[in-house]
């Protein structure tokens, strides 16, 4: 435990953060013994979610925008539509490209989109793994203005943003468009890593694991061997947040 308190420690002092939290010795996620273990954790994780859920959203918002995102609060589906309609015309977007999330169904995206002029792309491959499809969803991730997806789970203590891409979700779409939009709503922010390691635990035991997982937090960035940092190299640019629930 000790060795993981400096890690952290350390860490935290890297990204400039003054508020160094100490890993708990009793973490009720921190191990794992059986299937029932590991869902009754991951059940425990989702409920705090959901009874903390205006705590961790303010959290998780306050993280965020440390790390980069441009972060939007609003109260109403229709809201949240009209947010992704400005970010589409301030950025002149000419082509638009969105996961399957059902919360971007919720806000009305398609519409939203469709009113500002822009063509809307939806990346759905059914199962379908073709050459010509996987190169036709590959040219349209790379030539797309924007990519606007929902979130799996949101971390608050880091402000991340994580993804399982799967049929209906393209991990290009957050990597490849220079802008990036994700919409978030209450009761899918976790605490910590130790609750989304309890959740990955529960899908590993239960065979239900996605292939892959995205943790975004933030535009993309890299730095040279001097640490000069770049913004927008291997990913996009600038990053929206736009969190459902109360303003």
């Amino acid at each position: 435990m000790a060795d993981r308190a400096k890690f952290i420690s350390i860490v935290t002092t890297g990204l400039g953060r003054d508020q160094i939290v100490a890993p708990s010795a009793d973490s009720a996620t921190a191990g794992f013994d059986d299937a029932a273990v590991a869902k009754a954790n991951a059940d425990s994780a989702m409920a705090d979610a959901n009874s903390r859920s205006t705590e961790l959203a303010d959290q998780m918002a306050t993280m965020a925008d440390t790390n980069g995102w441009k972060v939007h609060r609003t109260s109403n589906p229709e809201d949240a539509a009209d947010l992704v309609a400005k970010i589409c015309e301030e950025k002149n977007a000419k082509s638009v490209l969105r996961s399957t999330h059902e919360v971007l169904n919720q806000i009305g995206v398609d519409t939203a989109v469709a009113n500002t002029g822009a063509s809307l792309g939806i990346t759905q491959h059914d199962g379908d793994n073709s050459a010509e499809l996987v190169d036709a969803s590959k040219s349209a991730a790379f030539t797309a203005d924007i990519g606007i997806t929902g979130v799996d789970y949101a971390i608050a203590e880091t402000g991340t943003v994580v993804l399982h891409p799967r049929s209906g979700l393209s991990r290009l779409v957050s990597l490849a468009p220079p802008t990036h939009i994700a919409v978030l709503r209450p009761g899918e922010v976790l605490d910590s890593l130790d609750e989304l390691f309890a959740m990955e635990r529960n899908d590993f035991m239960s065979g239900n694991l996605a292939g892959s997982m995205n943790l975004i937090s933030g535009p993309s960035k890299t730095a040279d061997i001097e640490g000069t940092t770049v913004t927008g190299i291997h990913g996009p640019l600038e990053v929206h947040l736009i969190i459902l629930g109360e303003a």
